[in-house]
């Protein structure tokens, strides 16, 4: 007779050996012998610390299945940390590294077994976490925020194979070797140059620019605000020093879009040229509009608080909140703004915003 079907909510957690393949090639026997250790003793001792119990182990990885998800958060911390200071002295081609992805979801237990959106969503989880990390859900951070003592960086609204809607995911600062990463901020680091390094314009040509210097930063912005500015999902800008930056031809229009900047675009064509970053001496120029834009790679991920959900950028770039970038967050708050950031008000309310101020201009 069949098994009967048991469904719940649970907390579940896939491993997988980094390189499994290379490392079967290289020493076969060895391998195997570290890894029915490490599977056998150290993580299935951590699992059962925490309450968890493991339901399978494959070849190149095991599933695991816990009552919360705080406990298979911290098991799943626990587990690095140990397998990074036990491998910390092997040559990087011998060393085993896991990847972790940890989901919080309903599953189908028949006999000994787990199936279900919520297995399969840990286990795309930890594809998309780098060497030595883990890589949780949305639902597993709701439950985790404020009771673990580790941060994690919001990496998106992330594709996930065979999952049909995109999920909120979230990476450990946990490096490789077990250290916990320096919290990211806005790298306000210039590198100059004595020659020009590239220059742009407007779609119509009647404005342009020279930059003489490296940019500052280059990235991507998903926030509100630049959304609607563009009419665009997301913004792509490299921010220059206002002195290396030198306009040609007509003066733009400008827009006052908060406290802090101002958006200048061309009145004739109507193009997006760059924000005014007017109080620490910037230009955030549109990638779009330089001649090289292929030339400028980007390097983060600004504003992720606001990501589109189908706006799935597939690269391991650090996806930053407002708030978590303290010299960003401090400026709104000087300002009288929350430290996310203002956000824009309803259309109806922008209507009639520009409605009032028309009439006042006209009195």
């Amino acid at each position: 007779m069949p098994k009967p079907e048991i469904r719940k909510l649970a907390a579940i957690v896939s491993i997988d050996v980094v390189g499994y393949s290379g490392l079967m090639q290289r020493d076969e026997a060895g391998t195997l012998a570290r890894l029915g250790m490490y599977f056998d003793g150290i993580v299935s001792r951590l699992v059962s610390t925490h309450n968890g119990r493991v339901v399978k182990s494959m070849c190149d990885g095991l599933l695991i299945e816990f009552p919360t998800a705080v406990d298979a958060v911290a098991c799943a911390l626990e587990v690095q940390t140990v397998m990074a200071d036990r491998e910390a002295d092997n040559p990087s081609k011998q060393k085993i590294t896991f990847r972790i992805g940890v989901n919080l979801g309903d599953i189908v237990v028949i006999g000994d077994d787990i199936f279900g959106d919520g297995v399969i969503q840990a286990s795309r989880l930890q594809e998309i976490a780098k060497p030595g990390e883990l890589c949780v859900s949305g639902s597993v951070l709701d439950q985790v925020k404020e009771k673990i003592e580790h941060s994690f960086v919001d990496i998106g609204h992330r594709k996930l194979k065979n999952i049909v809607q995109p999920v909120r995911a979230y990476r450990s600062t946990l490096t490789a070797s077990g250290e916990e990463a320096k919290p990211i901020g806005w790298p306000f680091l210039t590198a100059a140059k004595s020659e020009p390094v590239t220059a742009g314009g407007c779609l119509c040509g009647a404005i342009r620019y020279q930059v003489w210097s490296l940019p500052v930063a280059v990235g991507f912005c998903h926030c509100r605000h630049c959304q609607l500015a563009l009419g665009s999902p997301v913004n792509a800008w490299a921010i220059f020093e206002k002195p290396n930056v030198i306009f040609e031809g007509e003066k733009p229009g400008l827009y006052a879009s908060s406290k802090l900047s101002e958006r200048a675009f061309c009145k004739n064509c109507g193009t997006s040229i760059y924000t005014d970053i007017s109080d620490i001496g910037y230009y955030s120029i549109r990638v779009g509009t330089l001649d090289n834009p292929a030339d400028f790679p980007p390097e983060l991920h600004y504003g992720v608080e606001s990501q589109i959900p189908w706006v799935d950028i597939h690269d391991d770039l650090p996806r930053i909140r407002t708030e978590e970038d303290p010299r960003m967050s401090s400026r709104w708050v000087s300002v009288g703004e929350p430290s996310s950031g203002p956000t824009p008000s309803s259309s109806e309310t922008r209507v009639a915003n520009r409605q009032k101020r028309k009439k006042s201009d006209q009195t």
